[in-house]
């Protein structure tokens, strides 16, 4: 090893990439400046507290160090949404609508699939509004984002987790056979889901969460979705957002898939999500979607939807 070798899953950006990278942050904060966001600079550092209160997944992708003034632990930013939340928290009350934009270096302890562990995060969250014209106005930024940078042939992919959450409902599972049984469902594996599921007198209740791992394609899907879950309170609701979503992003020329089995962010993410893929690239592009209880720990139950981008991802495939 050389004193030059980066860690793994690090890298510099070059001359003509890091222009590119400049080019289109300016290009987007802009963009979303004429939408009326706000620019926001978060610390680049926090406790360990914070962390915790936003669930497991973000406080394992977290570097953590040790304060040397205080002696708390604390911990590297590895995701601006959770910053800006915190940020909306000292500034908002219950009245006030609050459109924040950020564009800033994260760092993960591991790295996605082909992206690095250094992370340019871009993105907009608007806190503030419950109703479905705020998840319109950032699904809407996110196509216009998209196409800023050039990238053709979007196709975004929507789910709604509290189709998941009613059937977990209906389950009893321990706090250990919850987590089990959503890392089952995001990987489709219907096995684990059975194994989990075992000890469940409710056959009916378990042959739900298998038929949802059935639940993706085209908006097709909508209608299997309505005829095996009718019973449910919650479908009409989920339906009807749904589907006004998948006529504006068809209207602003996108396509869209569905996955009703995609619960990532589960832990603080609530209703409407969404992810963004193009053929351009191996992998997801953008993620977002409703998270109205994220600062729940502190007593604040505030609606938000947002959206972020990996801008250094981007650039190496544009």
């Amino acid at each position: 090893m050389t004193q030059w070798k980066l860690p793994e899953n690090l890298q510099d950006l070059l001359p003509a990439q890091a222009k590119k990278l400049e080019t289109y942050r300016r290009q987007l904060l802009d963009l979303y400046e004429n939408s009326g966001y706000q620019f926001i600079m978060p610390s680049l550092l926090e406790y360990e507290d914070s962390l915790n209160a936003h669930g497991k997944d973000l406080n394992l992708d977290t570097f953590k160090v040790v304060d040397q003034l205080s002696g708390k632990m604390m911990g590297v930013t590895s995701d601006l949404t959770t910053q800006a939340s915190r940020m909306d928290a000292y500034l908002a009350n219950t009245k006030t609508e609050n459109k924040f934009c950020y564009a800033g270096p994260v760092i993960r302890t591991k790295a996605s699939q082909d992206q690095s562990r250094e992370l340019y995060q871009v993105g907009i969250e608007y806190y503030g509004n419950a109703k479905i014209d705020a998840d319109k106005e950032v699904v809407l930024t996110l196509i216009k984002s998209l196409k800023l940078l050039n990238i053709n042939n979007i196709i975004i992919d929507i789910n709604h987790l509290d189709i998941y959450l009613a059937l977990k409902q209906q389950l009893t599972l321990s706090a250990i056979d919850e987590v089990k049984l959503a890392d089952a469902v995001m990987l489709k594996d219907k096995q684990a889901v059975q194994q989990i599921l075992k000890k469940q007198n409710d056959q009916a209740s378990i042959n739900s969460v298998l038929q949802l791992l059935e639940l993706y394609g085209d908006k097709n899907t909508l209608n299997d979705l309505e005829k095996l879950f009718k019973n449910l309170k919650v479908i009409s609701q989920c339906l009807g957002v749904v589907k006004e979503l998948i006529q504006l992003i068809e209207q602003a020329g996108a396509t869209v898939s569905l996955d009703f089995a995609d619960i990532r962010g589960y832990q603080y993410h609530t209703g409407l999500i969404f992810s963004a893929y193009s053929p351009q690239f191996k992998s997801v592009i953008a993620q977002g979607g409703r998270y109205d209880n994220l600062n729940e720990a502190i007593g604040q139950q505030r609606p938000a939807t947002g959206f972020s981008l990996d801008l250094r991802y981007l650039i190496n495939y544009l």
